[in-house]
């Protein structure tokens, strides 16, 4: 009992003690539980509030949130759990999220409250291009640093080289920062492991690699990637440098030039990521790569890298994961021992030059997920073992190539494609039972492909998901399905040159593309067809009838290309009607062509005019329809158009004065408007999803073909072939850009006005079929890119001038019809003097016709081989100069012809 006692005793004792030292420190225990809840500090929580109060936001911006006294709750906002104090402030904008929601205005300095902060991100903010402020250089506890694509400029302070703490900076997609002075502040932070300025122009920044080789130690990631550093990788001090411990290294987009130095990596073992995409880089890999143990990804896409495929792997570490070497100059077959690369996930060797079979090792490659072998002159066959165990594969790109797939008809892959794009591969003439397993398909391109097979039946479920779908030049029948609707992701379809019937169907809401041409759609256009945002309608050359419905016209308010060319569509355009509640109650044409750049409905029977008021429109193609009475006015207000063609319409009336003023063609250079890059943009767009766009124009006496980028190089006015009367406006002249003028098969009188030596650029001129009088103006001469004429058919007299650009013309045929034209190259003689070159006045500088020839062939000749010089080295300029071939090839022929007429000319006075 007495022991009972005093154990009892002793455990009330020391209760006692617990009661009283709770109560002594109950106050500091409230406070920390208090903290623990995350109720923020008042001063911390009064300068947020200032800072929200200075920054101008847009609806659905993340500040919204901030109210109430707990800051801590803030989205956006972290505090300590220990102490209470801000720590991380996350402002980072989520453009899916709110992609209107910006911040603007001034930062405030009452941040500097936040003395605990360590993390501060604010990208993807909009800060109208003002500096960061200086004070971020007093954060002294901050460790991440996140100011990208945030639309800061000016320079960057230097008191940016105070944050000693600073582990992560990324400043990249700031365009107008000036980093004028890196050795400044970037060398003094210490600590730094991350540092990406991508996409900030270091032109300017003549200290560069001073301040490369200063980086400190502690740094393993470093972006530098479009940063237009315009060097050789041999002035890059990654030798000698002390950040050997370099993990990821990115230096795309550059403008490298040179090899790779054997030396250039040095001691860095512990890389493992080395980007050097969209340089100018030449030569082989250096043998000093395959020390890189480490190394998992290497990316040398789009170089001029060149060499053999099979000397260039062996140079590479067996564990490499990821070879990026497409767009380059390789050439050879692909080694048979590419099996003991078993790492390897991504192999893209596409766009090369690379020849031979695909060797059966390569369906060993068990952890490959990704093979771009794309335009290769790869040949052979495609059978099952090639890929026997790539159960992971996810992307296989054969595009392009002259392979053939073998497969067996109940062949069941080993895997489940994302995106497969096999177009001018040899896969019919069935249509290809195993795509039936893909489920998963997101992007699917067959084109071309030699499939002459009915589409199956299950094609469509299997498809549910695709985005991008390509059957394009084959011979796929079937009757297309009511509504597409259930191909709810789809974006892009291209079905042209195919046998398709049915009607067109109701579309998937998201559609963006959609190209049907060239197959048998039938029937009227449907009243509704179940799209908003669709840019690219391509319908030319089917079946389809009736008129175009009124309901279309708020369903196609995006659209940029229109081509419903070469079908049975009748009537007048509709005059669109909205519903009451639209912001408008009445719309037409007008409305719907705001982003109209290319419209053709040539071939029909349509008879009313389209609206007038479409500010980007580039090409209007309406010829061979009913479209009656006289051109209007109105379309002179086009400011963009260069193609315009009403050719075998019913027109009449007289050639509007307005009419030949188009101001884009009457610009004398092609670079003092924009309408070229809007257009272009257009039709890279239709390329990089199908077929490249094209034009045909009747031009030069037949109809050609304008493709891509040679296409804006078109300025055309056909107005042939109809009933138009009066005189040819002298205001003509002023279409300096102009190329093809057709103005034959009408009733036009009056003489050809001597103002049409204004037309610099004309290439084809026919004035065939009209009542034209009077003598052909011998001015015709000086139009020095001429390569065709036709004046056949009128009522012309007086000799036929000589000189100059006419002599290149010795077809009699381009004169017949005219009773009262005389002297050469028709056989009827004619007596007087005979106009020549000569005979034309001099020009107001002093300079005769001749010194003119001889200094702009000069000039020519010379810029010609300055350009191919040059394009002997630059692969983006090679690409381009081919689209021009067809241009110079007129010009340099002109020229010749000119040349050696005027020789002739000279040895038989001699």
């Amino acid at each position: 009992m007495a022991k009972l006692t005093s154990s009892t005793t002793h455990g009330v004792l020391v209760l006692s003690l617990c009661l009283l030292l709770l109560h002594i420190f109950s106050p500091a225990l409230s406070l920390e539980t208090t903290k623990l809840r995350g109720s923020c500090v008042a001063s911390e929580r009064d300068a947020l509030l200032t800072f929200k109060e200075g920054i101008n936001t847009l609806h659905g911006s993340l500040l919204s949130s901030w109210e109430g006294q707990d800051c801590c709750r803030w989205r956006g906002v972290l505090c300590s759990n220990k102490t209470g104090h801000v720590v991380k402030l996350d402002l980072r904008v989520n453009l899916d999220e709110f992609p209107w929601a910006s911040m603007s205005s001034n930062i405030s300095p009452s941040l500097l409250a936040l003395e605990h902060l360590n993390y501060l991100d604010l990208s993807f903010n909009y800060f109208g291009g003002q500096q960061i402020p200086k004070f971020m250089g007093s954060f002294k506890n901050l460790k991440y640093l996140n100011l990208s694509n945030a639309n800061f400029g000016g320079s960057v302070p230097p008191q940016l080289g105070n944050l000693t703490m600073l582990r992560h900076l990324d400043l990249a997609g700031n365009y107008n920062l000036h980093l004028v002075d890196l050795v400044a502040w970037l060398p003094r932070l210490s600590s730094l492991k991350h540092l990406d300025m991508s996409y900030v122009n270091l032109s300017a920044a003549v200290d560069w690699v001073q301040a490369l080789s200063m980086l400190p130690a502690s740094l393993r990631i470093l972006d530098l990637s479009y940063c237009n550093l315009n060097a050789t990788l041999a002035s890059l001090p990654l030798y000698s440098s002390n950040i050997t411990a370099l993990v990821t290294l990115d230096l795309e987009g550059n403008d490298f030039h040179g090899p790779i130095p054997d030396w250039l990596l040095g001691n860095m073992t512990s890389l493992e990521e080395f980007w050097l995409r969209g340089n100018d880089l030449v030569g082989m890999m250096p043998e000093t790569m395959k020390n890189l143990h480490k190394l998992k990804v290497i990316d040398l896409r789009w170089n001029q890298i060149n060499g053999d495929i099979a000397e260039l792997m062996e140079r590479l570490p067996h564990k490499i994961q990821s070879l990026y070497l497409g767009g380059n100059n390789l050439n050879g077959s692909l080694p048979n021992w590419i099996d003991n690369m078993t790492s390897l996930s991504t192999l893209d060797l596409g766009y090369n030059s690379l020849t031979g079979y695909i060797p059966s090792g390569i369906g060993k490659l068990t952890n490959l997920s990704y093979l771009e072998l794309s335009s290769n002159q790869l040949v052979g066959m495609i059978l099952e073992y090639h890929f026997t165990s790539l159960t992971r594969l996810e992307t296989l790109y054969l595009y392009n190539t002259s392979l053939t797939m073998g497969v067996h008809p109940n062949w069941i892959p080993p895997f489940r494609l994302k995106e497969v794009d096999l177009s001018y591969c040899k896969l019919g003439p069935h249509f290809p039972a195993w795509i039936q397993s893909q489920t998963n398909i997101t992007f699917l391109g067959m084109s071309s492909a030699g499939i002459t097979d009915k589409l199956p039946n299950w094609f469509w479920n299997v498809i549910s998901r695709v985005q991008y779908l390509d059957l394009s030049l084959n011979q796929i029948s079937g009757v297309l399905p009511m509504t597409l609707e259930f191909l709810s992701t789809a974006e892009s379809i291209i079905l042209h040159s195919n046998q398709f019937k049915g009607r067109l169907p109701k579309l998937p809401m998201g559609l963006w593309y959609l190209d049907l041409s060239r197959n048998y759609i039938s029937g009227p256009l449907p009243l509704n067809l179940g799209i908003v945002e669709l840019n690219f309608l391509l319908l030319s050359n089917n079946l389809i009838s009736g008129t175009i419905p009124s309901s279309l016209c708020n369903q196609l308010q995006s659209l940029e290309v229109l081509d419903l060319s070469n079908n049975h569509l009748s009537g007048q355009l509709p005059q669109c009607q909205t519903s009451g509640n639209s912001f408008r109650a009445k719309s037409d044409w007008r409305d719907v062509g705001c982003y109209l750049v290319i419209v053709s409905f040539y071939n029909n029977s349509l008879s009313a005019w389209i609206g007038t008021r479409l500010p980007n429109l580039v090409f209007l193609l309406l010829k061979y329809n009913m479209f009656s009475g006289h051109i209007p006015i109105k379309l002179s207000k086009l400011d963009h158009l260069q193609v315009l063609d009403l050719a075998h319409n019913n027109l009449s009336g007289t050639i509007d004065l307005s009419l030949v003023k188009f101001k884009a063609m009457t610009l004398t250079s092609p670079y003092t408007s924009d309408l070229n890059t809007i257009a272009a943009n257009i039709v890279e767009n239709i390329d990089v999803y199908s077929d490249p766009f094209s034009l045909f124009v009747i031009t030069k006496g037949q109809i050609l073909q304008y493709r891509k980028v040679n296409i804006f190089f078109l300025f055309s006015l056909d107005l042939s072939g109809n009933s138009l009367t009066g005189e040819i406006p002298e205001q003509i002249g002023a279409l300096a850009r102009l190329k093809n003028l057709n103005l034959s098969a009408n009733r036009l009188i009056g003489n050809i006005p001597e103002t049409i030596n204004g037309l610099l650029s004309l290439e084809s001129l026919d004035l065939s079929n009209n009542e034209l009088f009077g003598e052909i103006p011998p001015i015709l001469s000086v139009l020095t890119f001429l390569s065709h004429l036709n004046l056949s058919y009128n009522n012309l007299l007086g000799r036929i001038p000589s000189g100059g650009q006419l002599e290149t013309f010795l077809d009699p045929t381009i004169y017949i019809g005219n009773n009262n034209l005389c002297g050469p190259p028709t056989s009827k003689n004619c007596s007087g003097n005979q106009t020549t070159m000569s005979d034309l006045p001099e020009h107001e500088d002093g300079y005769d016709m001749s010194s003119f020839y001889l200094s702009m062939g000069l000039g020519f000749a010379m810029g010609f081989w300055m350009i191919f010089g040059a394009l002997l080295f630059k692969r983006t300029w090679r690409t381009t100069y081919f689209l021009f071939v067809d241009d110079i090839c007129d010009r340099m022929y002109v020229f010749m012809v000119l040349k050696w007429a005027r020789l002739n000319a000279r040895i038989k006075k001699k």
